[in-house]
């Protein structure tokens, strides 16, 4: 796919939920527009942080294109697949490709935890569902405190050298340092991305070509300076404090807790069952901590 180069930092958005907690699109639209406006190169719908894996894959795709219709650049997309049924995942991955999204984040079927043989056999089977209606690119989805499945760099060999024109990145949300330069190192061909702010400095001196978390839907600004001078240590400072404090107070409900209050809208804290929103006291708190690392949400 001829396309703008994966790099930079990507915010993995949170969702935007209605009273009917269905997708609220206004909402998402305008907070995907912010994010790009405040320096993110792309913006990933339905991830981990967006509650991808709570929303259905017909729902997903709807509201995909209703933000589309919104005039969002879906150029600018790369959204999450999160499902263990491979029919639900080739037709996320089609219909992203539809949408004219710039690749698709791919989490492995979370579900069985089989072998590494067996993950594999299942990527052989998502490409092959979707040979014929797309080639856009895949990133692989690196989160085994969720989904059980840990991309090791033997098991990336094996998805590459059969699908080699396909697999143009893989997001390591472990937080292990080593193990993102150990990607960034052995695949020097692919795109490499941190989910932890701390480690974005370490991954781009050593290869890496960036982020793809949830701390951009409120530190954008701070996070894309830190992308264009990793040795800034006074802003790695203060994102090592507020990504202490966000993991604190339940991390992505934590965000949305804490864009409710920037935005002054009550209906961006709003999350979907099971998840609970953040109470009121945790969200004095979470601002009061963002507080001490000097942060102006106006500024």
């Amino acid at each position: 796919m001829s396309a703008a180069p994966l790099k930079g930092v990507i915010a993995a958005s949170i969702t935007p939920i209605a009273a009917d907690l269905s997708v609220d699109i206004g909402r998402l639209a305008a907070h995907t527009h912010r994010l790009i406006d405040n320096g993110c190169a792309y913006v990933s719908t339905f991830g981990t942080t967006g509650e991808g894996a709570s929303f259905s894959t017909a729902e997903k795709l709807k509201a995909l294109g209703a933000l589309r219709d919104a005039g969002a650049d879906m150029s600018r997309q790369v959204p999450g697949v999160m499902t263990p049924t491979l029919d639900d995942a080739a037709a996320m991955v089609t219909g992203i490709a539809a949408l004219g999204c710039r690749a698709a984040l791919v989490l492995p079927p979370f579900y069985y935890g089989t072998s590494e043989a067996g993950i594999a056999d299942w990527f052989d089977a998502l490409v092959e569902r979707t040979r014929s209606a797309t080639d856009i690119d895949l990133l692989l989805y690196n989160i085994p405190q969720l989904s059980r499945i840990r991309f090791t760099r033997e098991l990336v060999e094996t998805i590459i050298s059969r699908h080699g024109s396909r697999i143009a990145g893989i997001k390591d949300s472990t937080g292990d340092v080593d193990n993102g330069v150990m990607l960034a190192r052995s695949f020097p061909n692919l795109a490499v991305f941190t989910g932890d702010d701390r480690v974005l400095p370490t991954l781009l001196a050593n290869g890496g070509a960036g982020m793809i978390g949830g701390m951009p839907n409120v530190f954008a600004r701070d996070l894309r300076s830190l992308y264009d001078d990793r040795t800034n240590a006074a802003i790695l400072d203060k994102q090592t404090q507020r990504i202490l404090a966000v993991d604190k107070y339940g991390s992505l409900i934590a965000l949305k807790a804490a864009l409710a209050a920037y935005l002054d809208d009550e209906d961006f804290a709003r999350v979907l069952p099971p998840l609970k929103a953040l109470d009121g006291d945790g969200r004095a708190k979470l601002l009061a901590s963002f507080a001490q690392t000097g942060f102006d949400a106006a500024a």
